[in-house]
């Protein structure tokens, strides 16, 4: 029993702490430069696990779907890796680790808006409530760096918020692409959505003037942790306790992201823990658990009582 919980803990930590090991390294390597190391150490380390696992046999595809795979694996590493770890990255050098960590966490309510938008799919209304609470919260949080503006059109602050947004909102579009994914190992195929994000962002690195590697020895540590745990094998974990516990255990990661994120940004980088910043989150985290609950399990609380 206990150890579900700590398989999910666990997994809470690894995702919830890239925004303190980025923080660690963003001095001296640049935004575009680390998605790029992040994306290809994840990659190398999703090979190794899949040499490592038994492969099941697989029928042999026509080649117009084989090419068909390939595209969707180019469209999910747009938006899982080159969009996300670029903006999160630079994001970060104008807002704190904490607010990176509490914007990002919002994922699944970009999911609900998106299906809604793009899908036309139909909103119960506790989704519904999630989402607008979700983006109260968000306001909350946004609210002293709007008033930091001041003269200016807007604040960095600002800014790198809504970087934030468009990298959690490009999560949420690559969770939606991955259901797509042919029904092969989820190792093999995060293994080759980071290569292709690979091959996107090197030449990225290059064209941007930030093909010099800067980075210092001591951030070794702080980058190996980035790409071989919360890039790599935090994919195969997931999904290890998606197929043990379900997806809608799973997804209480979601919760504990922002909360593990607060608390290393603010024990260890001693960032400032706000009042707008609390509200922000209890409000955000609230709205993620509104938004999953099923119409019915409220329908039958209400008749109980």
């Amino acid at each position: 029993m206990m150890k579900k919980y700590l398989f999910l803990l666990g997994i809470s930590i690894m995702w919830g702490s890239q925004f303190y090991f980025a923080e660690q390294v963003l001095d001296t390597v640049a935004p575009m430069t680390l998605a790029a190391i992040r994306s290809t150490i994840g990659a190398c380390t999703l090979t190794l696990v899949a040499l490592l696992l038994p492969r099941a046999p697989s029928a042999s595809r026509p080649s117009l779907l084989y090419r068909r795979r390939y595209i969707l694996y180019m469209a999910v590493a747009l938006f899982e890796a080159v969009i996300p770890f670029f903006l999160v990255a630079w994001g970060q050098t104008r807002v704190s680790s904490s607010v990176a960590s509490i914007v990002i966490g919002s994922t699944p309510l970009w999911t609900i808006l998106i299906v809604w938008i793009v899908f036309r799919e139909r909103l119960h209304r506790h989704q519904t409530l999630g989402v607008v609470s979700g983006f109260i919260g968000l306001m909350i949080i946004f609210a002293p760096g709007i008033g930091r503006a001041q003269t200016a059109i807007v604040s960095p602050d600002t800014v790198g918020l809504v970087a934030l947004l468009l990298a959690a909102g490009s999560y949420a579009g690559a969770l939606i692409l991955m259901q797509y994914l042919p029904g092969e190992s989820v190792v093999r195929s995060m293994r080759n959505v980071l290569w292709m994000a690979s091959v996107m962002l090197w030449p990225m690195v290059f064209m941007t003037g930030t093909s010099e590697i800067m980075f210092r020895v001591a951030d070794t540590p702080a980058l190996l942790i980035l790409g071989v745990f919360q890039t790599g094998l935090v994919y195969w974990l997931y999904n290890l306790l998606v197929h043990v516990e379900g997806p809608v255990f799973a997804s209480f990661s979601n919760y504990l992201i922002p909360l593990v994120g607060i608390f290393l940004g603010s024990f260890l980088l001693n960032e400032r823990l706000t009042v707008p910043m609390v509200v922000g989150v209890i409000v955000v985290i609230g709205s993620i658990i509104i938004s999953r609950t099923p119409p019915h399990t409220l329908q039958t609380n209400n008749i109980q009582r």
